[in-house]
């Protein structure tokens, strides 16, 4: 049954065309009432059919919008009373600017607007509204930028390395820059606690011994446990190995030098709190990156960490001296009489506290050294530069050995080198464990040697008619031959296999 309107508008039936056969009736609906459109749809449209609308809402969904609004307006104000439509009335003129008292009875002005200004500057105000949306779009704009730039999304290469310098800085660089800090003053603090107690060098042996064996002894038991769980491999057996060489190497340096292990006692415990709270701060701030070991990017990583160790050591040495253990160390050791003017060149900062004290000409060169330590303050402002300069190598040792990494890795992954978003994590026991004997086990254990090379190196090279800042530079050298060495451990450690790809 064909329905035809004949106009686009409005609908007329008109009765007195000829009826048609009903299979070819057509129904001109223009101009006429909407009554008359329901009782043809009745007519027309078999009742099974029908609509179970009513007359009313078919009524309104034959109308247009407008039509239909405006309909159900006057029926509301038809059958409103005086009072609603005069306030209808008032808010409507005096919005459009006409109001004129004599026009209304106060009767029944229920609402004054007395200042139309009031409504200046609103967001319905077409210049504020633009003004407002633009600085909407701007910080939306900005959030997705900063929150593209934290989460590492960015496609090209100049947004990705925006934010992997970026994440490094603010998980990386702030975690190592503040504990180097802390491990300087608590070097400090422990060095002039052993002297100030006349610790006897065999008590300082047992203490550096001691520090120096916790790493091995946490890879020796992470090593255990993975036979034991069945996911060791080739690579985390040599990992593990070649640290552990090194690891008694460094010790072995370190007995043999004399005086080498009992200066250890303060700056190895040192380093050991500075390994443990990194991990500690892994633990539940994880990071990483959407790389995987390869031999070649691993040795790539450890030269380029080489050569910034070596950078940042040389750095420390020359702009920070007076930080940590060895500043301690160096006040109180006995001078050699051709040697008392490098001995007022390092202790600068207390020759200027006492200046003004008199000095007493028959005092030991041990009770002198007793004075030194007793009266002796950290520099905060060097140990402030060491944690600079540390945190910077680590930051960009983070991201150019994972750049090395990547570009050697035989499928590298799409978009590019990204370090992992810092997030938060409720650690469980097995990564816990995986924490404390894999990776904090090969870090202490890396920091325990390069502490230990470090002193032997100074320690022996002093002994040799060179200059200090030859043996400084010879035992940089030596700390990023260490670094080169012991790379393999860290690249592979957790390189573990899983129980079912044993199964």
């Amino acid at each position: 049954m064909p329905i035809s309107p004949t106009s686009a508008h409005a609908t007329q039936y008109r009765s007195n065309e000829p009826v048609r056969p009903e299979s070819d009736t057509v129904i001109n609906i223009e101009g006429g009432s909407p009554h008359t459109t329901i009782e043809m749809l009745d007519k027309f449209i078999p009742a099974e059919q029908r609509s179970q609308l009513s007359s009313q809402d078919a009524k309104f969904g034959l109308m247009s919008v407008e039509e239909a609004l405006n309909a159900i307006i006057t029926e509301q104000k038809s059958s409103a009373d005086n009072a609603t439509l005069e306030f209808i009335n008032t808010i409507a003129v005096q919005i459009e600017g006409h109001f004129d008292d004599s026009t209304f009875n106060n009767d029944f002005s229920l609402l004054e607007i007395p200042n139309l200004k009031q409504f200046e500057g609103s967001r319905h105000s077409s210049n504020s509204d633009t003004f407002i949306q633009r600085g909407q779009i701007v910080l939306e704009y900005l959030g997705e930028q900063l929150g593209k730039l934290t989460r590492n999304e960015f496609e090209g290469d100049l947004g990705r390395w925006a934010s992997n310098l970026t994440i490094s800085s603010l998980r990386t660089g702030l975690v190592t820059g503040t504990l180097t800090v802390i491990r300087q003053l608590v070097g400090f603090a422990m060095e002039k606690t052993l002297q100030s107690n006349a610790a006897s060098p065999l008590t300082r042996s047992v203490i550096g011994a001691i520090a120096q064996s916790i790493g091995p002894l946490l890879n020796i038991l992470g090593a255990i446990r993975d036979e034991c769980n069945g996911t060791a491999n080739a690579e985390t057996r040599l990992a593990r190995f070649i640290t552990l060489t090194i690891s008694a190497l460094a010790l072995a340096a370190a007995i043999a030098v004399p005086s080498a292990l009992p200066a250890l006692a303060s700056s190895g415990p040192a380093m050991l709190f500075y390994t443990f709270a990194q991990d500690l701060v892994s633990l539940f701030c994880p990071t990483g990156d959407n790389t995987k070991p390869n031999p070649s990017g691993t040795a790539a990583a450890g030269t380029l960490n080489a050569m910034l160790q070596f950078l940042s050591f040389t750095a420390m040495n020359y702009t920070a001296p007076h930080s940590g253990a060895g500043y301690a160390m160096a006040a109180g050791n006995k001078p050699p009489p051709s040697e008392t003017e490098g001995l007022a060149f390092q202790l600068s900062a207390w020759m200027e506290q006492q200046a003004n004290t008199p000095h007493d000409p028959n005092l030991s060169a041990e009770a002198r050294a007793e004075q030194i330590v007793e009266s002796l303050k950290p520099v905060l402002e060097d140990d402030f530069k060491r944690g600079g300069f540390n945190a910077g190598a680590d930051v960009f040792g983070q991201i150019f050995m994972g750049e090395a990494m990547r570009a050697f890795q035989k499928d590298p992954p799409e978009g590019g080198f990204r370090i992992d978003p810092i997030s938060v994590r409720i650690p469980t026991a097995e990564q816990a464990a995986n924490q404390l004997l894999s990776t904090n086990a090969i870090r202490t254990s890396v920091g325990q040697i390069i502490m230990a090379v470090v002193v032997s190196a100074s320690r022996y090279f002093s002994t040799l008619p060179i200059s200090k800042e030859m043996v400084d530079h010879i035992a940089n050298a030596l700390v990023a031959a260490v670094v080169i060495a012991v790379r393999p451990g860290t690249a592979y450690v957790n390189a573990r296999t899983t129980p079912a790809a044993n199964a």
